[in-house]
């Protein structure tokens, strides 16, 4: 009984191959928008730099004094809770 055509292995071989050189060439080309980005915002940077040295604003803002251990989700859950108690229990 035969086991289907003889070309089927070379077929199937063939069209695996194309499925690497596709992957292959997709990440050349996502390896070329990765570095044309990189490029763009280095360019923006120096031009930015230039731009604010030229206006005289050298100094960098202090970041606000913010206790992120409060964000987090599980504290910011409980105090929601513990303020709408009342309306949650009904009195």
């Amino acid at each position: 009984m035969q086991q289907g055509h003889p070309r089927y292995k070379q077929l199937n071989k063939a069209d695996h191959e194309m499925y690497l050189h596709n992957r292959h060439k997709a990440e050349d080309v996502w390896n070329a928008l990765k570095n044309v980005m990189t490029g763009i915002n280095k360019a923006i940077s120096v031009v930015g730099k230039r731009i604010s040295s030229a206006l005289g604003i050298d100094k960098q803002m202090s970041a606000p004094d913010v206790d992120y251990e409060k964000f987090e989700i599980k504290y910011i859950a409980t105090d929601m809770f513990r303020n709408n108690a009342v309306i949650v229990n009904g009195k």
